[in-house]
C-alpha cells in the first residue's frame, strides 16, 4: 500500500520524526489553513508533482484560492489529485536524501546521499560515488560503525541528532512492516533534521499483522474521497449474465473452464468476474463488491483461485474482509490451491468458511446449492 504524503508524515509523527506543520484539505473552498506564506502540495500517489504544477507557494488569499482550485482539478501521470496538504514554509540550509528499503535488495538497506532534493536514481546513475548503501541486520539493526560512516558521508554537524533521527526512521520501517520509507529531502533546518517530504510503502502481505494501521489509513481516506484502484496494473473483468451463481476467478482460463463445468452440471452463472492475473487482497475485495452488488439475487457464490503468482492468504484476506464489512447471505464455495495455500485456508477457517481441494467438487456443491428452493 502506497501512502499519500500526509499519511506518511502522520506515520512519521508517531515515531517522533520531525516534520513541518501542516493541514490536510479535502476541498479548495476551505479558509486559508495556515499563516501566509505556506506551500500547497497535491496529494497524489505518484512523483513529479512539482514539475506538473502540483506544488505552489501561496502568499495571499488570491493565490491560495487559485492554486487550490487548479491543483485539485489536476491529473498527474494518470493519477487524480485527491487532496491538498498545506504546509508551513521551511527553509533548509541543506537537503539530504535518506531511505530504508526492502525492495530489490537481499536485506533491508539504508540508502543515503548528501545530494537530496534531486532524482536519486539520476544521482546514482551519474554520480554513484555520492550514494551510500548500508545493509541492515533485521535482528540487530544498524551498527554504531555504520552510523559513523553515515555521518561522515552526509557531513552533518549534529551527529547525535542524525543518529537519533535515523534510529527513529529505522524503527518506523520495521514497526510498520514497510517496504520503503523515503525522505527526499531530509532537510537540515537550524542545525536539526526534518522530514520535508515522505514516501511510505507498506507491505500488503503483512496486513494480517498490521490490521489496525491498514484500517486507520482506509478510514482516513474517506475524507479525501479516495477509492483504492483495482490493483497494480490489474483490470477486473466483470460480465453480468442471467443465471443464479456468482463466479469469481483469478484468471480468464480458469474462469472459462469453471463456467463450462457449471453448465455441464446443469447450473447457470449470474455473473463472470475475472481478476486479471496477478492480484492482491484489495482486488479480491473489489471483485466481491462487483459480484454481490449487482442488485440481482444470486443463490451461491463460486470462487476459484490458483496460487501461482497470487498468494492465497491475500485472496482469503480480501474475501473475509468483505464479509466482515458487508455480510453475505448466500453460501460460498471456494477452491484455492498453490502459493500460501495452507495460510489462506487457515484464514478462511478462522472466519467459519470451508474450502475445497478439487474443482469438480466445488462446482457440484455450488450448483446444488443454487438449485435448492426452486
Amino acid at each position: 500500500m502506497n501512502l499519500f504524503e500526509y499519511e506518511g508524515k502522520r506515520m512519521m509523527a508517531k515515531f517522533a520524526i520531525p516534520t513541518p506543520g501542516s493541514r490536510l484539505l479535502a476541498t479548495a473552498d476551505a479558509p486559508a489553513p495556515l499563516p501566509y506564506p505556506f506551500v500547497l502540495k497535491a496529494q497524489v500517489l505518484t512523483g513529479g508533482r512539482g514539475k506538473a504544477g502540483g506544488v505552489k507557494i501561496c502568499h495571499n488569499d488570491e493565490e491560495y484560492t487559485r492554486y487550490a482550485h487548479d491543483i485539485l482539478g489536476m491529473t498527474i501521470k494518470g493519477h487524480v489529485v485527491h487532496g491538498l496538504l498545506a504546509e508551513e514554509m521551511v527553509k533548509a540550509d541543506r537537503e539530504l536524501y535518506l531511505s530504508i528499503t526492502a525492495q530489490g535488495v537481499k536485506n533491508p538497506t539504508l540508502i543515503a546521499s548528501a545530494m537530496g532534493g534531486m532524482d536519486i536514481e539520476q544521482v546514482a546513475a551519474t554520480q554513484p560515488e555520492e550514494i551510500l548503501k548500508l545493509e541492515i541486520d533485521p535482528f540487530t539493526g544498524l551498527k554504531d560503525y555504520q552510523l559513523s560512516m553515515l555521518a561522515q558521508k552526509l557531513q552533518v554537524e549534529d551527529k547525535a541528532d542524525l543518529f537519533a533521527t535515523v534510529r527513529k526512521i529505522e524503527k518506523a520501517f520495521f514497526a510498520t512492516n514497510a517496504l520503503l520509507v523515503e525522505i527526499n529531502p531530509l532537510g537540515v533546518v537550524n542545525g536539526k533534521l526534518m522530514a520535508m517530504d515522505s514516501k511510505f510503502v507498506l507491505d500488503d502481505h503483512a496486513e494480517f499483522r498490521m490490521k489496525g494501521i491498514f484500517q486507520e489509513i482506509r478510514d482516513g481516506r474517506e475524507a479525501i474521497h479516495y477509492e483504492a484502484p483495482k490493483g497494480d496494473g490489474t483490470t477486473i473483468t466483470f460480465v453480468p449474465l442471467e443465471g443464479e451463481i456468482g463466479l469469481i476467478s483469478d484468471g480468464a482460463g480458469t474462469g472459462m473452464l469453471t463456467l463450462d463445468m457449471v453448465n455441464d452440471e446443469g447450473g447457470t452463472v449470474a455473473s463472470f468476474c475475472e481478476l486479471g492475473g496477478t492480484t492482491n487482497a484489495d482486488v479480491m475485495y473489489k471483485a466481491m463488491e462487483y459480484t454481490m452488488g449487482t442488485g440481482k439475487p444470486i443463490k451461491s457464490l463460486l470462487i476459484v483461485l490458483i496460487g501461482g503468482f497470487n498468494r492465497m492468504d491475500d485472496m482469503a484476506n480480501g474475501i473475509t474482509r468483505y464479509i466482515q464489512d458487508h455480510g453475505i447471505d448466500v453460501p460460498i464455495f471456494t477452491r484455492m490451491c498453490g502459493t500460501m495455500e495452507e495460510e489462506g485456508i487457515a484464514i478462511m477457517k478462522e472466519h467459519g468458511l470451508s474450502t475445497y481441494n478439487m474443482l469438480l467438487d466445488t462446482v457440484k456443491d455450488a450448483v446444488a446449492a443454487s438449485k435448492e428452493g426452486r
